[in-house]
């Protein structure tokens, strides 16, 4: 069972998380919690060196959002939180139909998560798993619609 209190509130069993079609099924919340009287976990949707990120239904506007959280191993770690408010902070300044937006930061018992718009879709590894390695125009043709500018090497440059 889930802790009390109004920002963490488990509201279903690891039975249905395992039924949401996700292939990710370990994560720290399973379908049904329910963050900061606001946010319902959908599932798991990947978890990276950086963190877990969630698809959620927001309960107050009715739309469909991705949470980001840290590792738990780092959510007591002054440096990392601060990197990840500075991720708010610069993320909040790019907007580009290609790029996914950040709405907020959020501190709740189950900590700190940012909020942003979910995209469905395939993701990158699962597309590479499935077609192979991009072709060399693909690549460029997929990260120029990201709008970031090219360096004097040649490459791109991302976030600006």
């Amino acid at each position: 069972m889930a802790p009390s209190g109004d920002d963490l509130t488990r509201t279903s069993g690891p039975d249905e998380h395992a039924a949401s079609g996700h292939a990710l099924d370990s994560g720290r919340f399973v379908a049904g919690t329910i963050l900061t009287s606001r946010y319902r976990v959908v599932g798991l949707l990947g978890r990276g060196g950086m963190g877990e990120v969630y698809k959620a239904e927001d309960l107050r506007l009715g739309q469909t959002v991705a949470l980001k959280f840290l590792p738990k191993t780092l959510t007591n770690n002054a440096a990392a939180l601060a990197r990840f408010q500075q991720e708010v902070r610069i993320a909040r300044k790019v907007s580009h139909p290609n790029v996914c937006r950040v709405y907020d930061l959020v501190d709740g018992e189950a900590g700190s998560f940012l909020t942003m718009e979910f995209i469905d879709g395939e993701d990158l590894a699962s597309l590479l798993k499935r077609i192979g390695r991009l072709a060399e125009e693909s690549r460029d043709h997929v990260i120029s619609k990201t709008g970031w500018p090219r360096n004097s090497f040649g490459g791109y440059l991302p976030g600006h």
